[in-house]
C-alpha cells in the first residue's frame, strides 16, 4: 500500500509516517521542516518538502497512491482568519487538486473536535449533533475544509474525517510540555478547580484509528468520526497524574472562570498593541476549553472503523514519560 502524508513533519503526521513505514507500507512524507524531514529520511522514509499552500510544489510532491492522509494545518486558538484560511481551506483545496491530478480517490482528513465547543458543558457528543454557529477561526476553517472534502463524494472520491481530542504522546511539544512547564511555577493554576471532564487521546490510539480506515468498508467512508481514549478524565486528575508520573509536585491554585476570562481578555487586547506580544499566553477560548466539560461519543468509530483504543490514559502518560526522558 502506498500512502502520502501531508504535515508529516508535525506531531501527528510524523507518528503516522514512522508507524506506517515500520509496517512496510510505502510512505511519501511531505512537510515544511527540513530538519524533521531529514530525520524521517534517515529512517528510510521518502520525504519530499512541500507546503500545501504552494499548489505546484504539492503537485510535484504527489504521485499515484492508495490514500492521502491530510494532517497539515494551521492550528491554535489565536490568529487572523486569513492565516487559518490559507492553510486549512486553500491548502486543503490544493490537496484535493493534487489528488485529482494523480487519480487518488481516498483522503483521510484530520480535523478537530473544537468545532463542538459552545462555551457550555457538553457530554457524550455525537457527530450528528448540531455544530455551534459561532466558531473561532481554527474551527471555522476546518469545518470549511470538511465540507469541501465531503462534497467530493458526488464525484467518486471517498473521505474519512477524524476529530481526535487532545492528542498526546511521542513528539508532542504542546500538551504535556505545557503541563510540565506550569509545574515549575510556585502554584499550578487550574480553572474552576479543574473539575471539567474532558477526553484525551494517546497518539498510538489515534494512529490505530487511521490504520483501521485503510480496511474500512465502503459504508464507512464520507463520514465524520470522534476519536479519543474513550475514558474521560477531569482536568485536575489529568494534570496530577502526569506530574505524579514525572515525579513533580502538583500544587493547584484555583482560578475562577470569570477571573481567568477577564485576564485572558486583557492579554488578548495587549497582544494587539504595537508593542504587544505576538500571541497572548491565555485566550478566552483556551479558558473556556479548560473550564467547561466536553466529552465525545466514539461509538460511531467503533461501529464503522472497528476502533478500539488499546492504551489507557495512564499507560499513555507513562509511555510518553519514557520517551521524553530518553530524548531530552
Amino acid at each position: 500500500m502506498k500512502i502520502i502524508i501531508t504535515g508529516a513533519t508535525g506531531f501527528l503526521g510524523r507518528n503516522l509516517a514512522e508507524s506506517l513505514h515500520k509496517e512496510g507500507m510505502s510512505v511519501i512524507a511531505t512537510g515544511r521542516s527540513a530538519d524533521i524531514g531529514e530525520a524521517l529520511r534517515k529512517t528510510g522514509i521518502n520525504f519530499i518538502p512541500a507546503d500545501i499552500t504552494d499548489k505546484s510544489q504539492l503537485n510535484n510532491a504527489f504521485s499515484p497512491a492508495d490514500v492521502v492522509i491530510h494532517c497539515a494545518a494551521t492550528a491554535g486558538d489565536w490568529g487572523g482568519y486569513k492565516a487559518f484560511y490559507n492553510t486549512n481551506v486553500i491548502g486543503t483545496r490544493n490537496v484535493i487538486d493534487a489528488c485529482k491530478t494523480h487519480d487518488i480517490k481516498k483522503i483521510i482528513f484530520i480535523s478537530t473536535p473544537s468545532v463542538y465547543f459552545n462555551g457550555k458543558d457538553r457530554y457524550n457528543i455525537a457527530e450528528n449533533e448540531p455544530i455551534p454557529e459561532k466558531q473561532f477561526n481554527y474551527g471555522k476553517t476546518k469545518l470549511k475544509a470538511e465540507h469541501d472534502l465531503l462534497a467530493l463524494g458526488k464525484n467518486g472520491f471517498k473521505t474519512i474525517i477524524l476529530r481526535p481530542r487532545a492528542v498526546y504522546g511521542k513528539y508532542d511539544n504542546i500538551l504535556v510540555p505545557r503541563i510540565l512547564k506550569l509545574s515549575e511555577k510556585k502554584n499550578f493554576p487550574v480553572i474552576n478547580g479543574g473539575r471539567a471532564l474532558v477526553d484525551i487521546t494517546y497518539v498510538e490510539n489515534f494512529v490505530g484509528a487511521v490504520k483501521n480506515c485503510f480496511s474500512a468498508a465502503d459504508t464507512a467512508w464520507n463520514k465524520v468520526y470522534n476519536i479519543s481514549n474513550g475514558d474521560p478524565i477531569t482536568i485536575n486528575d489529568w494534570f496530577s497524574q502526569v506530574l505524579d508520573i514525572f515525579d513533580r509536585p502538583f500544587k493547584a491554585k484555583n482560578i475562577p472562570e470569570p477571573v481567568a476570562k477577564a485576564l485572558a481578555g486583557f492579554m488578548e487586547l495587549a497582544s494587539l498593541l504595537p508593542f504587544g506580544n505576538k500571541e497572548p499566553a491565555l485566550t478566552r477560548f483556551s479558558v473556556g476549553y479548560m473550564a467547561k466539560s466536553m466529552t465525545m461519543s466514539i461509538e460511531k468509530a467503533k461501529q464503522y472503523l472497528n476502533y478500539s483504543p488499546t492504551t489507557s490514559n495512564e499507560k499513555g502518560f507513562i509511555e510518553y514519560r519514557n520517551w521524553y526522558h530518553h530524548h531530552k
